[in-house]
């Protein structure tokens, strides 16, 4: 098996790591931009057979891409932000026909990705659509509980991540990007437009060490994906927070300066994008924060009918988010090459990821803790 991942920021390392430990690969391809990247990954890895291949490359090159994908067996997009580049690197992927996992987490990269769903299927490929840590592991969540009730009535979403565990710089990207303006909730039938870390506090309790939080409504995909999975839900939601908490404000504050930029803005003698200046100082404050906890958590209530009773099924974890979105879409990657999933086409997670073989993975890496409550109410 030959595997191409495309990115080796802390997620895309996760993911080459899991590979290299579980996958059994005879070569895994890992590329990016800057290979000095990977050459201070390879002394990390040792004792098996696989062969890591370093290659330059900018996503950018749709031609080179798609050559090295048609050499490669499934291909792992770990390349960010996603709104620049996920959709041009599931077209390459469709015309070299290659399977693909991405970890995208970005709403509105959701729907341009789910319109290729009849253009992956004639290619005969399934494209895996935002298997990281959320989305992705709480997808399954979402799908295990799902699987355990007769009838589906409301689906609860909801994440905390450290704000000194920023991944890489293109996460910050993204976060500026997505989680800074409106986001979408499900209700009643139809998507509701709301406020990023605005509307629908909640305070919800996640597992230990991370405990009992605020949340609020993001500008993630769940809403999306899960109310066109589970057609029958009143209420489908995403809701999340970063800690300590003015690392919230400060995604808001960000995506709002960069919204109203007009053009470059000044800093010292240059000019700078605004977004780039954003995403570079957002990224220095998150690494500069010092006594803080890395750990992020997950967590998904689900609630329905069972034997004509109301119940309510909770599943959660904590870990380490951005390791974890490697690891899930590795395990993502290994299933399409053992052919576990069948499915073609585009495909979120809850839809074609068997959710028992899934968990039973993502537990033996023992990167976190689950958690599962079951009542009645």
């Amino acid at each position: 098996m030959k595997v191409l991942v495309l990115g080796c920021g802390e997620m895309g390392e996760a993911a080459v790591e899991d590979l290299y430990y579980f996958g059994k690969p005879d070569e895994i391809i890992v590329a990016t931009r800057s290979v000095e990247k990977v050459k201070r990954l390879l002394p990390k890895l040792s004792g098996r057979k696989a062969k890591i291949s370093p290659i330059e490359l900018d996503a950018n090159n749709a031609d080179g891409l798609e050559t090295l994908m048609k050499g490669c067996d499934v291909a792992v997009n770990c390349t960010g932000p996603n709104y620049k580049y996920e959709v041009m690197i599931a077209q390459t992927a469709i015309k070299a026909r290659i399977n693909l996992v991405d970890i995208n987490d970005d709403y509105e990269t959701t729907f341009k990705m789910l319109s290729l769903d009849a253009k992956a299927k004639e290619a005969g490929i399934t494209i895996i659509l935002g298997l990281g840590a959320s989305p992705g592991i709480n997808n399954i969540f979402v799908r295990a509980a799902a699987d355990q009730l007769d009838e589906i009535e409301e689906i609860h979403t909801a994440w905390v991540m450290s704000g000194a565990d920023p991944g890489g710089l293109a996460l910050s990207y993204h976060l500026i990007y997505s989680l800074s303006g409106k986001a979408l909730t499900y209700q009643d039938g139809k998507l509701i437009e709301v406020q990023s870390f605005v509307d629908g506090k909640e305070r919800i309790e996640f597992p230990e060490p991370v405990g009992e939080k605020d949340v609020f409504h993001v500008g993630h995909p769940e809403p999306i994906t899960l109310s066109r999975s589970f057609k029958k839900a009143r209420i489908i939601n995403d809701k999340a927070t970063f800690y300590p908490p003015y690392i919230n404000e400060l995604i808001v504050s960000l995506g709002k300066k960069v919204r109203e930029a007009e053009g470059p803005i000044k800093k010292g003698n240059a000019y700078i994008d605004a977004m780039d200046f954003a995403a570079s100082y957002f990224h220095k404050k998150c690494k500069n924060l010092k006594g803080i906890s890395k750990e992020g958590a997950l967590r998904v209530a689900v609630k329905g009918k069972k034997n004509q009773k109301t119940k309510k099924i909770i599943y959660s974890s904590s870990g380490l988010i951005a390791k974890g979105t490697g690891i899930s879409a590795s395990i993502g990657a290994q299933m399409l090459a053992q052919s576990q999933i069948k499915r073609t086409g585009v495909q979120p997670p809850e839809e074609c990821v068997d959710w028992r073989s899934f968990l039973e993975a993502i537990l033996n890496r023992r990167i976190g803790r689950l958690n599962i409550k079951e009542k009645e109410e």
